[in-house]
């Protein structure tokens, strides 16, 4: 592997870990994780939601699990790294607006910004690395 693939490679592993980072807390502590983002702050009588931002959790890590594919082999798995485009793309959409109305705290915009900063990662690797032949 060339020196460039294992920079790309490294990037992978990294937004992986960005996704772990977010996701399981959202699974293991759901109650504090939502009353952490959303403005509501009662997580005990949130109903659903607490529940709901732990299955969007298991969702950020299942994708960070992507990345790590991805990360094996960075010729191959280009399905995936549109998916983590698009994925990546909602959460900076829902999650600043979401901030701007008043409905999340802005805490929710830091891993709003480095989800932007990943999409254009994803970009730049989309157009600078040819795909495998296999």
């Amino acid at each position: 592997m060339t020196k460039s693939l294992k920079l790309w490679a490294a990037m992978f592993v990294a937004a992986a870990l960005f996704n772990f980072a977010i996701g399981i807390p959202l699974m293991l502590a759901r109650q504090w994780a939502f009353a952490l983002a959303f403005t509501s702050g009662d997580a005990a009588n949130a109903g659903i939601a607490p529940d709901l931002w732990a299955d969007f959790g298991y969702c950020v890590a299942l994708i960070g699990a992507g990345y790590l594919i991805i990360a094996r082999d960075v010729t191959r798995n280009r399905g995936i790294v549109w998916l983590g485009i698009f994925a990546k793309l909602f959460d900076v959409i829902v999650l600043s607006w979401r901030a701007v109305i008043g409905m999340t705290r802005p805490i929710v915009l830091l891993p709003a910004s480095i989800d932007a900063v990943f999409v254009a990662l994803f970009i730049w690797f989309l157009i600078a690395v040819p795909r495998s032949e296999r």
